[in-house]
């Protein structure tokens, strides 16, 4: 892309000629496909969609592995001052700093351990693809209405799982029906969303709510507001809808119900992937523990060296991340119907709420909830639990074999920046202590795995324009426009690049290089407990009736660390 980019752009054409030009270069495509994307006008949508499929596709011909993470190449940050394992001393560290609204900022480091630094050409191709006056934000809400046109389009594009899509591991989930909806919220990434109520409702409408009052956010023109609120009753079943723009609960059976059924779909993708995703897992969770353990950390510190894992390639995606899906113009706001200050509100709500680094094992939930849990109707608390607690046992181990350096200068340092970095946030660190210490370094692996993989494998969510997206055109509407569509598969398509599986040996790591044997041993025990809770998952999810799989939390599932 960044090739076409420059070279038209250098000759001076105009933007109708570029995407003239890319139709001709894709002459491959069926006439039929053509006829679709020439329904969008608007540029930046055409290149990407003609551009990106390609490079997921061929990124994940050749996939990363744990053979790929080795002793040797981690260095960042640090400058080797003699021939011992420990002989380290501070070097500069590229910084690139980020204020994205009120009370959020970040730093995002700008050199990656493995994968070099944030290029020029990274950079400038960035910035073409979100400048206005180059690729002007066109907005559209031209309509496909047909699912099967829909399924004939993203493959012929290499949209389609397998190839630059991720494969999904769920089986009749359409989210068109009253159960399949249901299920987004009690056996899908809507648990989230629905662990966070505190009380049990009161309400005719039964015990379980999810409540998404967005409706004071601005959006585009042609945009209607975000903004529902879920009712469900014991049987997990949806029951009402309550459109906070509209002022008005809609019910099973009532004029609108598919209407109000889409509404609450699109407010909480988008939500969880502005907040959960993009905001707690990468751009605090990932970003914050890859930061201070390489700035903190000397390579051969043992937490630096357990961090390694689960930070592998995290600046090079979070920086990514930033790029496509944070600013102005960027894929995400094009693909969603905010407006762009209202978009920073969101982030800065998001950053304020933020409660990521809350040891997951020790929150507390309703009595509702709690009971659906024990009772095995909620998976997300219990096994999510369940992981959490084998990763704390984990961590434990770990930092016992480290004897000191688990509490020495280097390791409070460490946990300071990470204390500091919280702070505004709904769950900031306590002082230190080594059980806090061990809680962090859980929640961070318990964010970059388990939770990244629940609120991050969204091809469900958006194969076709009836299931969920990031907006809603205005007026009755039960499914997403075609724009908006094409945007959110190509998000969708980024989150296919593979990082390392979790269940592995990392053998050229642990205990290579003059590294410590016992962090095999210990490495080896915790893969053994994974591979346990792999098979209790798995018989558990046989044993559900059909419709209500959970397979979000099987370890054999995680990677090591953030993919997009």
């Amino acid at each position: 892309m960044a090739c076409f980019l420059t070279s038209c752009f250098a000759c001076n054409c105009c933007v109708d000629c570029a995407v003239s030009n890319v139709l001709v270069d894709n002459a491959n495509i069926k006439a039929e496909t053509k006829e679709t994307l020439e329904r969008i006008k608007d540029s930046h949508t055409i290149i990407s969609v003609l551009s990106a499929p390609k490079q997921f596709y061929e990124a994940t011909q050749n996939p990363l592995t744990d053979a790929d993470i080795k002793t040797e190449n981690i260095d960042l940050g640090w400058k080797k001052t003699g021939s011992r394992f420990d002989d380290w001393k501070k070097d500069r560290v590229k910084k690139i700093d980020h204020k994205i609204s009120k009370d959020f900022h970040t730093t995002i480091l700008g050199t990656d351990d493995n994968f070099g630094d944030y290029t020029c050409i990274e950079k400038l191709t960035g910035k073409t693809l979100r400048n206005r006056c180059i690729l002007p934000l066109e907005d559209s809400v031209e309509m496909l209405n047909d699912d099967e046109l829909a399924e004939r389009f993203l493959t012929d594009l290499l949209l389609e799982q397998g190839k630059a899509l991720p494969v999904t591991y769920t089986t009749d989930f359409n989210m068109k029906t009253d159960a399949s909806f249901s299920r987004i919220f009690f056996y899908g990434m809507g648990s989230v969303l629905l662990a966070k109520q505190e009380k049990v409702s009161e309400s005719e409408y039964g015990p379980f709510v999810v409540d998404m009052p967005l409706q004071d956010l601005e959006t585009r023109k042609l945009y209607r507001k975000y903004g529902a609120r879920v009712h469900f009753g014991e049987d997990q079943m949806v029951t009402a809808i309550y459109d906070y723009h509209w002022k008005r609960l809609v019910k099973p059976g009532d004029t609108g119900w598919e209407t109000a059924k889409m509404l609450a779909k699109v407010t909480s993708f988008f939500l969880m992937t502005a907040r959960e995703h993009l905001v707690w897992t990468h751009l605090i969770a990932s970003n914050v523990a890859t930061r201070e353990s390489t700035l903190n950390l000397p390579p051969s510190h043992p937490i630096r060296r357990l961090l390694t894992i689960f930070t592998f390639r995290a600046t090079e995606v979070n920086l990514a991340a930033f790029d496509s899906l944070v600013p102005n113009t960027s894929i995400l706001y094009r693909s969603s119907g905010l407006k762009y200050e209202s978009m920073m509100d969101l982030f800065n709500s998001a950053y304020t709420s933020c409660d990521i680094f809350e040891p997951f094992a020790d929150r507390k939930y309703n009595p509702a909830l709690q009971k659906l849990s024990d009772e095995g109707k909620f998976p997300y608390i219990s096994q999510g639990s369940e992981y959490y607690e084998i990763v704390r046992t984990f961590v434990r181990d770990w930092l016992d074999n480290a004897g000191d350096a688990a509490s020495d200068a280097h390791a409070k340092a460490f946990y300071q920046g990470c204390k500091v970095a919280t702070v505004g946030q709904k769950y900031e660190l306590p002082d230190y202590s080594a059980e806090g210490m061990i809680n962090l370094i859980s929640s961070v692996i318990f964010a970059v795995t388990a939770y990244h993989e629940m609120i991050g494998h969204i091809v469900d969510y958006t194969l076709l324009p009836s299931r969920s997206g990031f907006r809603l055109g205005k007026g009755s509407t039960a499914e997403i426009d075609l724009q908006s569509f094409i945007l959110g598969s190509i998000i969708t398509g980024s989150t296919a690049i593979p990082m390392p599986q979790l269940m592995n040996d990392f053998s050229g790591f642990f205990g290579a290089g003059g590294a410590p044997a016992w962090e095999k041993d210990v490495w080896a025990s915790f893969n053994g407990d994974l591979k346990v809770q792999s098979k209790k998952v798995k018989e558990e999810d046989a044993k559900r009736p059909a419709g209500m799989e959970f397979k979000y939390f099987d370890p054999a599932r995680f990677e090591c660390s953030v993919s997009v």
